[in-house]
């Protein structure tokens, strides 16, 4: 389980880095709607990586957390400016595409999370 949540935490934030390039590319939002997305891939990646490893599972666990409750935000703020049709910049991508794909990513988000969660790996004591 512990693998598998660091592999699809690696392919997940080095996704989410060119996601956010590539939707902000040549028009970009406001700094703090773009660097939270980036911290998030960084501590994916990390996360990723010292579980792969072995030297510790916190930052997996952490990485996930801080990836789902971003994704929870902007789903349910794209949702609402669908339900209310207050559409706000958004690239190339049209306001329900977009949402669809940010609940997909939620969801992966969460399944990752649960699975650093529940997974069980001997990590030396050290490492912790």
């Amino acid at each position: 389980m512990i693998r598998i949540s660091a592999c699809l935490a690696i392919a997940f934030g080095i996704f989410l880095f060119v996601g956010e390039v590539a939707r902000n590319w040549g028009d970009w939002q406001w700094w703090p709607f773009w660097l939270v997305d980036f911290i998030a891939a960084s501590l994916l990646i990390h996360g990723g990586v010292s579980a792969l490893k072995a030297w510790s599972l916190r930052w997996l666990a952490g990485g996930w957390g801080f990836t789902a409750a971003m994704f929870w935000m902007s789903f349910f703020n794209h949702v609402d400016n669908l339900r209310t049709q207050r559409f706000e910049h958004n690239g190339p991508i049209d306001e329900s595409r977009l949402t669809t794909i940010i609940g997909v990513m939620l969801v992966v988000a969460l399944i990752g999370f649960v699975l650093a969660l529940i997974g069980k790996r001997r990590i030396p004591p050290e490492a912790i």
